[in-house]
């Protein structure tokens, strides 16, 4: 691994088992295939893709709330899966996508936060109190409102307390699974600013999953498109928003809708047909939606090339 990694991915995998029914066989699906990247030390890794792709079961393997079927996570070189669930939440923390659905609304606001400290032991009382003193202050959140209950909290107010007890371990790596989708548009431009505002005086290193591709834009260094659990293209932030290689990272990109009146939802030309992590076609997986594919993408999986713009796994590249 590079020195200048602060997490390494490589070859993660992740079945699950699906009964369809009493007498029928259960099948297995894929939600994570053989997925690797690394991430520089203060660096954004942005993942996006369609409801479905594996961005949210890739996010669990990393956070260790899924053990993977293969594969394995590295944060500064040390194997998450051989550590305990204390050193783990030391150097990696969660933003889930729903403050409210994380936070216990009969606890008060210090003392959520308050609880990955306590959950460490051996840290005393007034060291508790100054962290956490500390950790609201960070992002903006007064001592007052410390002591009110997640009710009393606005939605943005609310992932600022989540974004407070994921710091207050002071860990290397942030997952931020869709932190902003609950909030309407300026409060996300609040909480976007204000990740990365703490990422350059924390030196932190986020993996941060949305289906928003504006938001990614916005806040990620690399971006990381993924297709039936699988890493389809991945590349430097602008360039891959500017000069897709991938048919579906242009097929996710023409779908953003435009604020300009008449011109209505765009076609990008992918049919009706969604994609089934349970049947995944042979071939290059993205074939049946392709509006480019020619018949060796039906019958040859392609291998995923990678040189100076990043990497994109597409026989037609």
């Amino acid at each position: 691994m590079s020195e200048a990694a602060a997490i390494e991915v490589r070859g993660l995998r992740r079945e699950f088992r699906v009964r369809q029914g009493m007498f029928a066989a259960p099948r297995h699906v894929v939600a994570v295939d053989d997925v690797s990247f690394s991430v520089p030390a203060g660096s954004v890794l942005g993942v996006v893709g369609e409801s479905g792709c594996g961005k949210s079961t890739l996010a669990r393997l990393i956070l260790g709330l899924l053990e993977p079927t293969a594969g394995e996570v590295l944060v500064d070189g040390r194997r998450l899966g051989g550590m305990d669930r204390r050193a783990r939440a030391r150097l990696i923390q969660p933003v889930f996508q729903d403050p409210f659905a994380s936070l216990n609304p009969k606890r008060r606001i210090r003392d959520i936060v308050a609880m990955p400290l306590i959950a460490q032991g051996a840290i005393g009382r007034e060291e508790i109190g100054r962290r956490v003193a500390e950790a609201l202050d960070r992002v903006g959140l007064s001592q007052d409102q410390g002591a009110r209950f997640p009710a009393q909290l606005s939605g943005g107010q609310r992932q600022r307390v989540a974004i407070a007890r994921a710091l207050v371990l002071r860990p290397r790596i942030v997952v931020c699974d869709e932190p902003t989708s609950a909030l309407d548009v300026s409060v996300q431009a609040q909480i976007l600013n204000l990740l990365a505002e703490l990422r350059r005086e924390l030196g932190l290193t986020y993996l941060f999953i949305s289906h928003n591709l504006a938001v990614v834009e916005h806040i990620a260094s690399e971006v990381a498109v993924m297709y039936l659990g699988r890493i389809v293209e991945r590349g430097e932030s602008a360039r891959l928003f500017a000069a897709p290689r991938h048919p579906y990272t242009r097929a996710l990109l023409a779908s953003v809708l435009t604020p300009e009146p008449g011109l209505g939802v765009p076609d990008v030309g992918l049919g009706d047909t969604m994609p089934d992590p349970a049947n995944i076609p042979p071939g290059c997986r993205f074939h049946p939606r392709c509006p480019v594919a020619v018949p060796r993408c039906a019958a040859e999986t392609p291998r995923p090339a990678t040189d100076e713009a990043g990497l994109v796994e597409c026989h037609l590249a």
